[in-house]
């Protein structure tokens, strides 16, 4: 089924000739007010009179004889068109204008006033055209009655809402083509018709464009260059959500395989699967992305998927998502801290099943030689005890004497995991504040500002880094950003930026 929607302008019906104008504006004149509308000269040798003039002079029914004297331009050249390419119209939906409400009394005394530019008039006219060069298409009208003075045809916002409303009301079948030719009325109809008509029917869409000057012209468009437009700025705001799965949606049909990757990487990476993330970056073909994954994934930087962890709960954060945000940031150090533990001490520290058959760290007696005191009670009734919350922080105490300095690794110690704990059994979920002071991070207790938030924010990140920097020996300052040697505490953080850079630009496919 072949739909055509058309919008129809204060131009489409021109006249060959004004020989018979007098005579017939003469019949009519008190419908319009009386005043005087003159055919003027347009381009080749056709005479412009305002829409609803036209509509109503030659709609008059002894006008019908002189129909010889119209002219159509536009709608001669795309009726050529769909002939030409044997398209067979099933059904042709006209959009037609009427500002009624809009412009009062006094204002339609100036024959300039567009008012007198509406289109309803020439429906009958556009139809009798169309049901002949086109017989078999059945017709309908669309009108657009803005109902306030203030929202003209002219108002980009109210005219969208009406072009919305009335397209809702058609009901097209899914293998439909829906050919729209949106040139013609205000910029702000054609804008409307176009925007909303690749929202509703996205790939089904083709656009029949022409001039009025050049016949030549007349084609069909590629309608995803304009859909692409679309899909683009709405691939910007789920980006800004970091809403990975989203965009690769809605941008797959236009991608560059390259930006595919990256998105591929970034779906895995907001899963917490870390290791999938930087194994589809590797087919990343930039040189220089590959080596820093390359060179971040060596078997003894044991510490890089936990800042991967931390940067994770920065962005649950502020996707308002306040439980994983401490969640991950809980996790990043705690899961940091175990790698430490099988890195540092490989010959003590062992992954094996417990007595239920899951996988657990386990630290073996013998690790009392490099630290007598350790667990020392415990380890008197077992040769090795699981390694977790409490025996887990107990051995990096022991081994780095200098925690108690550390402003950053005492807060997680100390308050860190009991405020987790008792937060993680909160069944109404968190308040953003909840998460800061869980980290030690104080807000105003009433109503806190959006600057007050923000300060805790960013001491909420500084703590969350500083703990990592303390188990890892690293010294990064940020966790979503380079640090001015070019190297990132976070690969995402650089994945996310050459996203943005190309979905603004050169991801898409020639």
């Amino acid at each position: 089924m072949n739909i055509w929607i058309i919008t129809i302008g204060n131009s489409d019906v021109q006249l060959w000739t004004k020989d018979h104008w007098t005579n017939l504006y003469r019949t009519v004149r008190s419908q319009l007010g009386g005043r005087g509308f003159t055919p003027t000269e347009g381009t080749d040798d056709r005479f412009l009179v305002p829409g609803r003039v036209m509509g109503t002079v030659y709609g008059q029914s002894q006008a019908q004889d002189y129909w010889d004297d119209l002219a159509f331009p536009l709608l001669d050249n795309f009726v050529g068109l769909v002939q030409h390419e044997n398209i067979k119209i099933d059904q042709i939906i006209l959009i037609l204008t009427d500002q009624e409400v809009v412009f009062s009394p006094s204002q339609r005394r100036s024959t300039q006033s567009a008012y007198w530019q509406d289109t309803c008039t020439l429906e009958p006219i556009v139809a009798t055209y169309l049901k002949d060069k086109l017989p078999q298409a059945q017709l309908k009208s669309l009108l657009l009655q803005p109902q306030s003075p203030t929202e003209g045809l002219d108002d980009w916002d109210s005219v969208l809402k009406l072009i919305q409303s009335e397209l809702a009301q058609l009901d097209f079948p899914d293998s439909a083509t829906i050919y729209v030719s949106h040139q013609a009325s205000t910029p702000a109809i054609s804008s409307a018709v176009q925007f909303e008509t690749l929202l509703r029917f996205g790939h089904r869409v083709q656009f029949l464009v022409t001039s009025e000057r050049d016949k030549e012209l007349t084609k069909i468009l590629n309608r995803s260059t304009y859909l692409r437009g679309i899909r683009q700025q709405e691939a910007k705001t789920l980006l800004e959500r970091y809403d990975y799965s989203g965009v690769k949606a809605l941008l797959a049909p236009y991608l560059k395989p390259d930006v595919e990757i990256l998105l591929d990487a970034a779906i895995q990476w907001n899963s917490a699967k870390f290791d999938d993330f930087a194994k589809r970056l590797l087919d990343y073909p930039d040189n220089q992305l590959r080596q820093a994954v390359q060179e971040r994934t060596k078997e003894d930087n044991w510490w890089w998927t936990a800042y991967e962890a931390a940067y994770l709960g920065v962005v649950r954060l502020e996707q308002g998502n306040t439980v994983e945000a401490l969640f991950h940031s809980f996790r990043a150090v705690e899961g940091l801290i175990a790698a430490w533990a099988k890195f540092k001490y490989p010959q003590y520290v062992k992954e094996e099943k417990d007595k239920y058959g899951k996988k657990a760290l386990f630290v073996k007696r013998e690790i009392q030689e490099k630290m007598p005191e350790y667990r020392k009670k415990d380890f008197l009734k077992q040769p090795k005890i699981k390694l977790y919350s409490q025996s887990l922080y107990d051995l990096l105490q022991e081994d780095k004497k200098t925690w108690k300095q550390n402003g950053d690794i005492k807060v997680f110690f100390k308050d860190a995991r009991d405020e987790r704990n008792k937060l993680f059994h909160k069944v109404l979920g968190l308040k953003r504040d909840e998460v800061y002071q869980a980290w030690g991070i104080r807000t105003p207790e009433t109503n806190p500002t959006e600057l007050d938030l923000q300060k805790a924010d960013k001491s909420w990140q500084d703590r969350v880094l500083g703990c990592l920097n303390f188990v890892s020996g690293k010294t990064f300052k940020f966790l979503d950003k380079p640090e001015s040697d070019g190297t990132v505490a976070s690969l995402m953080a650089k994945v996310y930026q050459k996203l943005r850079d190309e979905i603004s630009g050169s991801a898409f496919k020639p």
